[in-house]
Parts: C-alpha cells; structure tokens; sequence
C-alpha cells in the first residue's frame, strides 16, 4: 500500500475502504489527527471524538481503566477492544512508533474481532502513518520556532519589530498582552497556548504569540482597549482560567514601539501575581498604585526604621497601640474623620487623639502630604506582601 504521497486524511479513507470499517488516527496524546469520512456517525464513542478533535473523557477514562493505552505503548501488533458498553463499537488498534517511542495510533470501527487480512492491512499502514506524523510535527516545530522568533523580535522594539511586522504585513497600531500563573513559580495550564491560538484565530484576529519561560506573550493588532476585551472574553471561555492572570500593555502606534506595551505587561503581571487572585485582567491603569509600590520596594526596604510606617510599627509593637490601622482608615477614607472612626468602631475624638499620638510619639504628621504620599505607598507595598 503505497500512500505515502497523500494527506493523512487520504490514507484514512483508504484503510477504511480496505478494511470495511471507519478508521480513526490519532496521536499520543489521542488527539485526532486524521479521519474516514462517510461514517462518523457509527457510535457515540466516534461521534464525540471527531467533533471534539479528541477522545471524549468518559470513553478515555474506560479505555484507561481497561489498560488498552497501557497494551498500545508496549504491544506492537494489533489489539482488539471491546468495552461491551452499548454506545461504543468493538475497535482494532495498533500503535505508531517512530524510532521505537509511540507517536500515535490507528483505530478501526469493527464489528467483531480483526481478521488477519484486516491485521494485515493495518500492520502495512503503520510507517506509512509514522512518516506523516513526523512531517506534520516538523511541520509544527518550524512554524512554532518563526512564531517565537517573531514574538521575540516584536518584544524587543525598534529595527527588529519593525522587520518582524512587515514580515507579518502588519501597520498601524498594536498591543502586547501576557498571561502567567495566579502565583509566581506555578505552571500555566497545560495546553493555554494552542487554545489561546485557536481563539483568537477563530475570531480571525491578527496576533503572534509564544511562550517564553513562564509567560505567554501575545502581541496583537490593535488597540489596548480590543485587547482588553478579548482577553476578558477568553477568560470567562477557559476551563482553567482561575489558574492564570493576564497582563494589557499600552496599546503603541507603531512595531518599534512594543517593547513599551511589554515592560507595562511584565510589570502589571508582578503585581496582579503579589495580588494572588486568578481570572483577572489588569492594565496599567488598574494596577498603577500596585505596579509603583513594587518598583519601590527596595528603596523602602533599604531605608529600614527610616520610614513613616516603620515608626507606627514600631510604636505599635512596643505599646500595643494601633496607630498603622489609624492611619490606614484615615488614609482610606480621604482624611475624612468620621468615616475612618466609624470603619474603627471608634469615636471621632478618640480617632483624633491616635492621629496627635502619630505626631507626638512616632514624629508622622498625616496632614503632610508628602507624608501621606509616602505612607501610602508603603501601606499598598505591604498589602501586596502579606496576600
């Protein structure tokens, strides 16, 4: 059977014809690859895995369970499968190797056990499936390699972005956006980028994207405001979108510009991950306060008991008092005395005496507003630390 010039879809209906039954191709990972036309529709089992381009969980749970992917990596001859469930044909399959590592499999819809001319014809199909596998995944591996290489040049601005858009017949205006895990040293959700690719294709939306470490990055053609909402969009879509943050950059006018958009990414990521709270969307504007407490923090931590808040701690510590959660409520509510008393569960006059004891005893005058400025500031850098 010589099909080696034909798509893999071909080589399905040909083994279908030579067999008598529909044929499934899938990989390792029993991912559909290719399929028989004409009879899709033979069971359930068939019908699930080619709508959803995968084995269904619950027939992939029974074949688990009965050991058949645990027969498929060892066993190289064909195996028959029959799961006596009333929504799932007998099937025959063999493993695809490729150098001796399992690379997928073949799966005919049989009415009864395999005879040898059908075990034949399957055992004869088997490198010929191999080698089309492995071109389509040399196939994938180049295009994934130009689709990173052009995220990196688009991501580091200037010459090489502008090279990497017109190579993209890109102009006009665009936007970098960045997903990574809710907290830092966490995986992103196996799978994110393949179906954050098929999102954005399906909507037929100009955009490159890549993995780089623990980052997706994702640039974009158009604006922050579009992006913003298609990220929302694929988050309220994904299954695993508690698991991960995502990051808009400012949308820029040109290419050479969209190392900006990805330093407000990188810098919005940290703290939407110092936040913790997962299915989020953050753009610069909605975490400013958060992104200029981090980028101070060493400067605070390097000024140690020099600090505004440093004093209320200290005098917290040694007198029981609670002048930071004073200055917390005042600082909250605007200076507003009222307001902070009544979040405190105190009276305005005894509000009023913590904030003469923050002067007269920690030297932290909260009707300055440089103090304020600085108090604040520390108050967010420290909120960000304790979730």
């Amino acid at each position: 059977m010589d099909l080696r010039g034909e798509d893999l879809f071909t080589v399905a209906g040909s083994l279908a014809e030579l067999i008598g039954a529909p044929i499934t191709i899938e990989d390792e990972n029993s991912t559909v690859l290719a399929y028989s036309s004409g009879e899709q529709a033979v069971d359930e089992a068939r019908i699930g895995t080619i709508l959803g381009r995968q084995v269904p969980g619950r027939y992939r749970q029974l074949l688990t369970e009965a050991g058949v992917f645990e027969r498929l990596h060892h066993d190289t001859d064909v195996i028959y499968v029959d799961l006596h469930v009333p929504d799932m044909r007998p099937r025959a399959a063999i493993a695809v190797r490729d150098g001796g590592r399992p690379v997928g499999s073949i799966w005919a819809a049989v009415t009864a056990s395999p005879t040898p001319e059908q075990e034949a014809i399957l055992r004869s199909a088997v490198p010929v499936v191999a080698e089309h596998i492995a071109a389509q995944r040399e196939r994938v591996d180049v295009t994934r390699r130009l689709q990173v290489d052009r995220v990196r040049a688009l991501l580091t601005g200037g010459e090489p972005a502008f090279r990497a858009a017109d190579d993209l017949r890109w102009s006009g205006p665009l936007t970098v956006a960045a997903a990574a895990p809710v907290t830092l040293g966490s995986s992103l959700p196996s799978g994110l980028l393949a179906s954050l690719g098929l999102y954005l294709d399906t909507l037929a939306v100009e955009s490159v994207a890549a993995q780089l470490d623990d980052t997706i990055y994702v640039v974009i053609a158009a604006g922050e405001k579009e992006v913003r909402r298609l990220a929302e969009n694929f988050l309220g879509r994904a299954r695993s979108g508690h698991a991960f943050v995502v990051a808009v950059g400012r949308g820029v006018d040109t290419a050479g510009q969209a190392h900006l958009s990805r330093g407000d990414a990188d810098r919005i990521l940290a703290a939407l991950q110092h936040a913790s709270r997962g299915g989020v969307v953050g753009t610069m504007r909605d975490t400013l306060a958060s992104v200029l407490a981090l980028r101070v923090a060493d400067i605070f931590d390097g000024l140690g008991t020099l600090t505004p808040l440093a004093a209320l701690l200290a005098h917290d510590e040694k007198h029981g008092t609670d002048l930071v959660a004073t200055a917390r409520a005042f600082l909250d509510h605007g200076g507003d005395v009222a307001d902070a008393a009544a979040a405190l569960h105190v009276h305005p006059n005894t509000l009023r005496n913590r904030l003469r004891r923050c002067v007269e005893s920690c030297g932290v005058d909260l009707s300055d507003a440089d103090t304020r400025l600085v108090l604040m500031l520390h108050l967010k850098l420290r909120g960000l630390r304790e979730h």
